[in-house]
């Protein structure tokens, strides 16, 4: 799930950018942009270092409510994901399909 946050947190600097290129004032549209560039930056951040410690967080990191206690064969405990494969890939492609919808209209915008 961390790495959906960092697509929302690049569809939120994007949509940060794109108010900021649409704002009358100068000061108000410095700002907005700036902090849009700061949480793309922060983004990708996230991303990176989620990436480098991927194995640390897979044990410590579960969101109880989506997840099933389960016996495996040794009789353990274990917690499984309780989400389907469509529903993990529908919380992926809306994030990366509206973050390309908004970087083409920022990039249509520029040359204006």
């Amino acid at each position: 799930m961390a790495r959906v946050d960092s697509l929302i947190l690049v569809m939120l600097g994007i949509a940060q950018i794109l108010i900021g290129s649409s704002t009358t004032l100068e000061f108000l549209a410095l700002l907005l942009q700036g902090s849009g560039g700061g949480t793309i930056v922060m983004a990708i951040y996230f991303l990176i270092f989620i990436g480098k410690h991927q194995k640390e967080f897979d044990g410590a990191y579960s969101k109880l409510e989506k997840t099933n206690l389960i016996r495996n064969e040794n009789g353990e405990l274990e917690f499984q994901d309780a989400n389907t494969v469509v529903t993990r890939v529908i919380w992926y492609v809306i994030p990366v399909g509206l973050t390309i919808i908004g970087m083409i209209v920022w990039l249509a915008n520029l040359a204006s």
